[in-house]
């Protein structure tokens, strides 16, 4: 596959998942308490590699005028939302400067190429005082063959996300790791793939340890969320960053 590009295949299978999977649930968890926290006001929200559209149709229901970009439109749509095709690696966003009172952009900037350009072009649209929310997989080393089948360029830790961002307008707000109580168990499951030579699959997609199922994952994250409320977590499998525009 070209690096860069999420496989189309995934789409549907994204699509299905989204409403059900641990992974997915809690990611929107995280999402919706920082928006809460920096934007509580609903308003007009842009989501940059917006995939199937399950965030951005929970946040149409709860009153922001909803637009989303991607390069895949069939499943987005089909939850009704306005969703224009964009080629994130080379195009511009299609909006005008200054327009959008939130932007979000999750587990999409490691697919560019170019992740500086792509965080300007936020920045860009985005409405002065505007708030920006990314999220991006953490830490190279932990970098799989499911990265590259996603089309991933790099993971982050937080020092790399600032470099790719600070210098495109945006003033960071806050910063914080999650999933870092799967952090122990993803390196075991990495280093049990490394003795077997696995790599056909994700290291969750298909809940690998038992032990992890929806209520046990639903019980440690929401006490991530209880210390997100108050603090940085200091590591985590994912990162999340909070800007805002100049």
């Amino acid at each position: 596959m070209i690096k860069g590009t999420m496989r189309r295949d995934l789409y549907p299978e994204l699509y299905r998942v989204e409403n059900s999977h641990w992974w997915h649930r809690q990611k929107r968890r995280v999402i919706h308490q920082l928006i809460r926290r920096y934007n509580p006001q609903t308003g007009k929200v842009l989501d940059v590699g917006c995939g199937a559209g399950k965030i951005l149709w929970e946040l149409q229901q709860l009153g922001w005028q909803s637009f989303g970009v991607d390069t895949v439109l069939n499943q987005g749509r089909k939850r009704g939302l306005d969703i224009k095709k964009t080629d994130l690696q080379t195009q511009p966003l299609p909006y005008p400067a200054n327009h959008f009172d939130l932007v979000i952009c999750l587990d999409t900037l490691e697919h560019m190429a170019n992740d500086r350009r792509l965080a300007a072009e936020m920045a860009r649209v985005a409405k002065p005082g505007g708030i920006i929310i990314i999220s991006v997989p953490a830490y190279q080393w932990l970098f799989s063959y499911w990265d590259s089948m996603l089309g991933h360029f790099r993971r982050y830790t937080k020092k790399t996300l600032l470099r790719s961002t600070v210098k495109s307008g945006l003033k960071l707000k806050f910063a914080s790791y999650f999933f870092s109580f799967l952090l122990l168990p993803a390196v075991f499951v990495r280093l049990i793939k490394i003795i077997i030579r696995q790599k056909q699959q994700s290291d969750f997609a298909a809940d690998p340890l038992p032990i992890l199922t929806h209520g046990v994952v639903g019980f440690f994250g929401s006490l991530e969320l209880l210390w997100l409320n108050r603090l940085a977590i200091p590591f985590g499998l994912s990162l999340a960053g909070v800007f805002e525009k100049k």
